[in-house]
């Protein structure tokens, strides 16, 4: 009995650290106290935060499924300005995904473009990613917008968002 004890102690301590270490093999990009990324590095899509600023992999952007999120004071294309989950049921009372996100990025987009001195006008865009693989999945989404002030700012314009929901109707 004792050692079955012992050897549920070893694989739960074991188990326990090969966990861990999946997050120290992957920490995701380095960041500073403020959360914002130092130093370019490619991430899946999927990882990106509110406020990472990033450049899709592919020249035509084509690709999604990695992007590269730099400090918002390199070069970059687009910003997450928001990012949030539509449940099946908020998606069925909106007419589509695409108009459900897009309501849901709606306010934020606005925020965002409020605050931009350049004349080139911010373009809004989006990313959605089902949760799982089952048809009634959840989907994942991240409001993204192009950066016109890129070069004017040290930090984005987005400092805090607010948890994004899709309006009911």
């Amino acid at each position: 009995m004792r050692n079955r004890v012992l050897l549920l102690a070893i694989a739960v301590v074991a188990t326990s650290g090969m966990l861990a270490g999946c997050s120290l093999l992957d920490p995701g990009p380095p960041r500073g106290a403020d959360g914002q990324v130092t130093k370019a590095t490619k991430i899946s899509a999927q990882d990106l935060k509110t406020n990472d600023c990033f450049s899709f992999n592919s020249a035509d952007g084509s690709v999604v499924s990695e992007v590269t999120v730099k400090p918002c004071t390199e070069k970059h294309d687009y910003i997450v300005i928001a990012e949030g989950t539509l449940t099946q049921a908020e998606i069925a009372t909106s007419s589509s995904l695409q108009d459900a996100i897009s309501a849901a990025c709606s306010g934020p987009f606005e925020k965002f473009k409020s605050g931009v001195k350049s004349e080139t006008r911010p373009e809004q865009q989006f990313m959605a990613f089902p949760d799982s693989d089952k048809p009634d999945a959840n989907q994942s989404f991240y409001c993204l917008t192009t950066d016109p002030d890129q070069s004017a700012n040290s930090t984005p314009t987005v400092s805090t968002p607010e948890p994004t929901v899709a309006p009911t109707p």
